[in-house]
């Protein structure tokens, strides 16, 4: 009887202790994402929830609202868990101390020297890292083979300097048939800092110091840049409504065949080849105006909000462990065209149109503004970057609007800087 008693209070106890077990491991993380990228990662999360006691909740935040939102729950001591947002505003969360510091986890990651370098550049801040990427991206060029056969330039052969686009470009434009050798979105400040800047790293020169402190609007680089750009304009090469359009309408600018070349980024491959089978086109990365190649490293950027408990903690960093994985790297390949590490190349793109790797492969030479002031430098209708495009580029004055931006970036560095 008395090893009955025993033998019933063991299971007893082993049964609490599982229970307690389970209930201790059992954590519930909450994950703010932008819309833009919020299916991959729920299907993320989802993978990683099947797999797991633990689970991560994916909240979907409006792409404008998802910094003001954040800054607000962060002020009101009620943020979630973690946020995978725009890598550009990296710098402004960790200076605020909004950010849990992240270096040592990190460091340590096997796939560390794979990550693309500049989100963990921007996420990097006195010499401490507070993200890892989620879902990055860059900018390329797409350019129309038909219409470079037509103009009597090689199909096969990518223009290597932003020079040479400008001559592709009036070539193609001479074909006639209301048919435009170049689009750019020009009246987008977050368009420009994708597709424009590329053209200046190229060079070796940039519109800010690498801390981000300091305005470098005048360089020979943007000068040159700037010259190329405006004889295609004089030449008639630009597309009409690149002044006035957007993301959408100058894919269907170029997928109309109308378009030589489109300043663009890597969702292109996979867009144009699931919605427009019938356009021939091949992909490039941006080059400088005398040569050279760099890009905008784009995309999100996945942070742990400061003061989360080590529990949540853990999991949010079980799961990026778990996303860096080659399997879940080819199902974000599929779905967003892009891998998070620059190591996966063979598995990655291994059943995918391998016009993708252009962008991968210029990844590890792409480059993301540094900055504390992104939105009233960069994004802002009304400031000082768009006007300087919109006025070197359009306009009479281009040693004028040179000046100004100059001052104006220099106005909103010294009153933002931290």
């Amino acid at each position: 009887m008395l090893k009955i008693r025993w033998a019933l209070a063991a299971l007893s106890l082993a049964a609490s202790t599982v229970l307690a077990s389970a209930s201790a491991q059992a954590t519930d993380v909450t994950l703010w994402v932008r819309t833009s990228s919020g299916a991959v990662l729920q299907g993320l999360a989802d993978h990683y929830n099947a797999k797991h006691t633990d689970k991560i909740t994916v909240t979907q935040i409006t792409a404008e609202q998802m910094v003001p939102k954040l800054g607000a729950a962060i002020a009101g001591g009620e943020p979630p868990d973690g946020a995978v947002l725009d890598l550009i505003y990296l710098p402004t969360f960790a200076a605020a101390e909004g950010l849990e510091d992240i270096t040592e986890f990190a460091k340590s990651r096997p796939y560390f020297s794979a990550m693309s370098p500049s989100h963990i550049r921007l996420a990097t801040y006195q010499d401490k890292i507070y993200g890892v990427p989620a879902l990055p991206d860059a900018s390329i060029i797409a350019y129309n083979t038909d219409l470079f056969q037509k103009a009597g330039l090689d199909p096969n052969k990518a223009p290597a300097s932003l020079e040479e686009i400008a001559a592709d470009a009036k070539k193609i434009t001479a074909l006639g048939n209301e048919t435009y050798g170049f689009y750019f979105v020009a009246n987008s400040g977050s368009w420009l800092i994708y597709d424009f800047l590329p053209h200046l790293w190229a060079a070796g020169a940039d519109i800010l110091s690498e801390d981000g402190r300091t305005a470098t609007v005048d360089t020979p680089a943007f000068r040159e840049t700037v010259a190329a750009y405006r004889d295609m304009q004089k030449a008639g090469a630009i597309h009409p409504t690149s002044r006035s359009g957007n993301g959408n309408n100058a894919v269907e600018a170029f997928a109309s065949g109308k378009v030589g070349v489109l300043m663009t980024g890597s969702y292109i491959v996979n867009l144009l080849t699931s919605k427009y089978p019938d356009v021939k086109f091949a992909v490039a990365p941006i080059p400088g105006p005398k040569g050279g190649v760099s890009s905008f490293a784009g995309g999100d950027t996945l942070a742990v909000m400061k003061g989360i408990s080590a529990e949540k903690k853990k999991v949010l960093l079980d799961f990026v462990d778990f996303y860096m994985s080659p399997e879940e790297q080819v199902y974000i390949t599929k779905e967003s065209g892009m891998p998070s590490r620059t190591d996966l190349a063979a598995d990655a793109y291994a059943s995918f149109d391998k016009r993708n790797l252009v962008a991968y492969d210029v990844l590890s030479k792409a480059r993301t503004p540094y900055t504390f002031s992104s939105d009233e430098l960069f994004v802002s209708r009304t400031g000082p970057f768009l006007n300087l495009i919109q006025g070197t580029i359009f306009g009479d004055d281009m040693d004028g609007a040179i000046k100004k931006a100059q001052a104006d970036f220099t106005k909103i560095l010294e009153r933002t800087n931290p």
